[in-house]
């Protein structure tokens, strides 16, 4: 994200994280776990803000989508080819309730800044993923049924990868890598969709500045070993263009 003048402008990265087990079948509260563990032990690991919203409702969809501006929305729950399955917002276990996949994506781009990337770690929602691309650049899904270890692994590795400061296709691969290592049977399940116009290998979403400015008279800096540390911040390139230089 440029401003006027094409000049990146460091912003930390804003993950808006919505979880859903209506049914209470899904360790969707062991994979947040995980990938904000994850997260905390990364080279930018102070960069990166993660919004979880647990038994997420449509409502808290919209709701996050305008109050919090994430870059990255992910979403782990039940899906079909056609609909991710929400929490209904019920007290008592229930079958939740199903989002048509069209509705979904014209969610992320009714709003006047849409997220660069969209992440549905849920079965089969690869499906879903062209139909997403009408609203924002990159977006991750599943090609099958993926078992909950599977999806637990690949999104940790994930934001661990993209909070190091891998590019999205680098974060993505090693995601895929890790369920490879693991010798677990959904490695090919993930499948990684992208605008034409967009390069995701060449999209750095967390990445620290080359060049740290100055410390403004009578601020204060931390010093390590008797030199001066900058704090990680975020670049946002304009997407479809490659990393600025120096």
């Amino acid at each position: 994200m440029a401003d006027g003048g094409g000049v990146p402008r460091a912003e930390g990265l804003r993950v808006l994280y919505l979880t859903v087990s209506s049914r209470g079948d899904l360790r969707v509260d062991a994979e947040i776990k995980r990938v904000r563990a994850g997260v905390r032990a990364a080279v930018h690991r102070d960069a990166v803000r993660i919004e979880h919203l647990a038994a997420a409702t449509v409502s808290d969809l919209l709701d996050g989508l305008t109050r919090f501006v994430p870059h990255v929305v992910h979403f782990s729950g039940h899906a079909t080819r056609r609909t991710l399955v929400f929490d209904s917002g019920d007290d008592a276990r229930g079958p939740g309730r199903p989002v048509e996949a069209e509705s979904f994506a014209r969610a992320m781009g009714a709003v006047d800044s849409p997220p660069r990337l969209v992440v549905l770690n849920a079965c089969e929602s690869a499906a879903q993923l062209a139909g997403l691309l009408t609203a924002v650049p990159m977006a991750i899904g599943m090609s099958d049924r993926i078992r909950d270890p599977d999806a637990i692994a690949f999104a940790s590795r994930l934001y661990v990868a993209l909070a190091d400061g891998q590019s999205v296709r680098g974060a993505f691969q090693l995601g895929r890598a890790q369920l490879a290592l693991s010798e677990r049977p959904g490695a090919d399940f993930p499948v990684l969709a992208h605008d034409p116009a967009v390069d995701p290998a060449s999209v750095v979403l967390v990445a620290p500045v080359a060049d740290p400015p100055a410390a403004a008279p009578g601020s204060v800096t931390n010093t390590i070993s008797g030199g001066t540390f900058y704090g990680p911040v975020i670049q946002f390139r304009d997407l479809g263009q490659p990393p600025a230089e120096g």
